[in-house]
């Protein structure tokens, strides 16, 4: 039976901001297809129209004021932006508190002017019609009041250039591939300006894939530089709304596990880094077998990681038992090569430090 709308009558500004703040309220513990759909049948709405109403509040482009950054004054929560056909874009706070809608146009240009008062270096040449996209870098918070000039700012203590705050995460991730290369620093900036807002250490997940795979591609390149403890909140909450998006068992969160447990491995963090890889080669077994390659790759990487912090004999037995699946499973696959040279430099060191294993005891 198909689902009945509303009237286009009763869909007044303010139930459209309270749609899209329960739907983004559901999202951070369903994910945000799931809350679309228990949203729209919850209220009579077609899937398409809840879809495109949070579509417009969250897209970066289209929105007067960078999502994030404004807040209700009177009941502290964030701003909704709403845009009914054939109406001007409005601001209302969510869930509705009972003030009138606030003009976008007019909060932009409050922001903006405020933005070029305060910090107009941070506004490039030539971009100061877009002075409002560049506020995040200057402002950590606005809270409208009464008016869209009635503005409480909380400015950083440490502003910051950002780059091409316009760009929709998708296209922050697609540049950043393409800069990764030979333009690391520059692919750092264009993530670090998407994910502004973004608090790797607290509870709210991404939304959407191109958000998690922007944040596990920022926490590759800053391990790349080197920083495994900068790259570690981000990595792992990467993999959080990954498994959380599209499972455990999928590519893009073992890609993104892995990724953790080689920066809890460069940080030193051996407990955490082995409990990273034990899950690793759990799901990968569900994914791709007990045998396959990049299970035995994870199990080998584990016993590599157990003798660093000390449990020669573990790592040892369980790298010798991964040798001999990987010959039997694989023959013609090289990487048996590298592990048996890793086995023989652990015998060697536990000879050479006088360990006292039995001889041929991980055999």
């Amino acid at each position: 039976m198909p689902t009945r709308t509303r009237p286009v009558a009763v869909w007044t500004p303010a139930f459209v901001a309270d749609t899209v703040a329960a739907t983004l309220g559901h999202a951070n513990e369903r994910g945000l297809l799931r809350a679309v759909g228990d949203v729209a049948r919850a209220h009579g709405l077609l899937l398409a129209t809840v879809e495109e109403w949070v579509a417009r509040a969250r897209a970066v482009q289209a929105a007067p004021v960078p999502p994030g950054l404004l807040f209700c004054h009177a009941c502290d929560q964030p701003m909704i932006l709403v845009q009914l056909p054939g109406c001007a874009q409005l601001y209302l706070c969510a869930p509705t508190c009972g003030r009138a809608p606030v003009p976008a146009e007019a909060v932009r240009d409050a922001v903006a002017a405020a933005m070029m008062r305060r910090k107009p270096h941070l506004v490039p040449a030539g971009r100061t019609s877009d002075a409002a996209a560049y506020a995040p870098g200057a402002m950590l918070r606005v809270s409208i009041g009464a008016t869209s000039t009635d503005l409480h700012i909380t400015w950083r203590t440490a502003p910051r250039q950002l780059t091409g705050p316009l760009m929709s995460m998708a296209q922050r991730l697609h540049h950043a591939r393409q800069y990764s290369e030979g333009h690391r620093s520059r692919a750092i900036e264009v993530l670090r300006t998407g994910l502004i807002f973004t608090d790797p250490a607290g509870h709210k997940l991404a939304l959407d894939t191109a958000t998690a795979q922007a944040t596990a591609l920022l926490a590759e390149l800053t391990l790349t530089n080197g920083d495994p403890q900068g790259a570690l909140p981000w990595a792992a909450w990467a993999h959080r709304s990954l498994r959380r998006l599209l499972g455990a068992t999928s590519p893009q969160a073992r890609t993104a596990l892995k990724l953790l447990a080689t920066a809890h491995r460069r940080a030193d963090n051996h407990k955490e880094a082995a409990t990273c890889y034990s899950d690793l080669i759990r799901y990968n077994s569900e994914a791709e077998g007990p045998d396959a390659l990049p299970t035995l790759a994870a199990q080998a990487t584990l016993a590599l990681v157990l003798y660093d912090a000390g449990r020669c004999g573990p790592a040892r037995r369980l790298l010798a038992r991964t040798i001999t699946t990987h010959r039997h499973a694989h023959p013609q696959h090289s990487g048996g090569t590298r592990m048996v040279a890793a086995l023989d430099r652990m015998r060697a060191t536990c000879i050479d430090k006088h360990h006292g294993h039995q001889a041929g005891f991980d055999e």
